[in-house]
């Protein structure tokens, strides 16, 4: 549907088909990376780029799904984005 929107907002064919491309390579890296930490888990972690929405994610999306977002004030947001940082690290 993203594809289609982008049609309509009158960008280049190309710029599409790219978008397209980096969306299949990022999907293709999520899953390799995901099913490598799926298997590798009596192995010692290695140091990997964290993707989106993989389980190295997960405590940042549950505190996420927590917070009813609309009550958030920007100081809050502005903090927990802070929080939400160094959990990553």
């Amino acid at each position: 549907m993203a594809f289609e929107v982008a049609k309509l907002a009158g960008l280049p064919h190309e710029v599409i088909e790219r978008a397209r491309e980096v969306l299949a390579e990022h999907e293709s890296a999520e899953l390799r990376l995901t099913e490598q930490l799926a298997s590798d888990e009596s192995r010692p972690a290695r140091p990997a780029q964290l993707t989106i929405f993989t389980p190295l994610s997960q405590p940042v999306l549950e505190r996420l799904r927590e917070l009813d977002l609309n009550r958030l004030t920007p100081l809050e947001a502005l903090n927990l984005l802070a929080e939400l940082k160094k959990q990553v690290e």
